[in-house]
């Protein structure tokens, strides 16, 4: 019983270490300086480098947004907008990937300074728009537990999440027909219930959200930051389905030059 016991109280340290080590870690994060001036991923497609993810940006007929980053990161991708010789009321659309706060942070600002459309996954809506907290998502595992706890932390202490209205919601795979351009949204729920992908087909260039993550190389997401792991591995499947020769990650650096083949090896090595 003893011996229980003490094994009882080691679990619990390491669990309250592990969960102060990640809030340090993410509260610092949140400080560096997002990257004012993009990456040309390739003709009209622009990364930037946020302060915790990446966002990216289509200049075409009109602005298109993927993602927002975290709180505060707003200003550098109006920053990045104006660089490019553009005004932010170009921007006709912004498109999530999903409902996590490293990728929704900065929405509600660049709607308002944008009057953008904003669509994202009717299963992460409730997240984005403020009804439920994203720590409620499933998470597997002791360190899934851990995740829940840095999320709701992050959510109601250090950046207070600002929610932002879905102006159209997504319930699967979907043609977007918008200005200038055709973009595929692709169904790849796991890392939460909502998770979209979306696919260039012109230009053969495949954003995934976290459905993969470029941290520290391309692999599939860490089982603790996903809601439903089973899912997350189905979908990155789904992906290597597909036809591309770039791959833009929520984390990390883009796979450039038959991605595709890359993210395959990663399923079947």
């Amino acid at each position: 019983m003893h011996i229980h016991s003490n094994k009882l109280f080691l679990l619990r340290h390491r669990i309250q270490w592990g969960i102060l080590i990640m809030v340090f870690m993410l509260a610092g994060c949140a400080t560096e300086t997002a990257q004012v001036t993009p990456d040309e991923i390739a003709v009209g497609v622009y990364r930037i480098k946020a302060s915790r993810s990446n966002i990216y940006l289509l200049a075409g007929e009109t602005l298109i947004l993927i993602d927002t980053g975290m709180k505060g990161d707003a200003a550098a991708v109006l920053a990045a907008i104006h660089g490019l010789g553009r005004q932010p009321t170009e921007v006709s659309h912004i498109l999530i990937t999903h409902g996590h706060i490293d990728h929704t942070g900065s929405l509600a600002v660049l709607k308002r300074e944008t009057g953008a459309t904003v669509i994202a996954s009717a299963d992460d809506r409730d997240f984005i728009e403020g009804r439920r907290k994203t720590a409620a998502m499933g998470r597997e595992g002791v360190g899934g537990k851990i995740f829940k706890v840095v999320l709701y932390l992050m959510e109601t202490v250090f950046f207070r999440y600002e929610p932002a209205a879905v102006d159209s919601a997504l319930s699967g795979d979907t043609a977007l027909s918008l200005p200038g351009i055709t973009i595929q949204a692709i169904a790849t729920p796991g890392h939460s219930p909502g998770s979209f992908s979306f696919y260039l087909p012109d230009k053969k260039i495949i954003f995934t959200g976290d459905a993969l993550t470029g941290v520290p190389k391309p692999t599939l997401p860490p089982r603790m930051g996903c809601a439903d792991y089973g899912q997350a591995i189905s979908s990155a499947k789904k992906i290597s389905d597909i036809a591309f020769d770039i791959c833009c990650f929520g984390h990390g650096d883009p796979v450039y030059n038959n991605a595709d083949t890359v993210i395959r090896k990663l399923l079947n090595p």
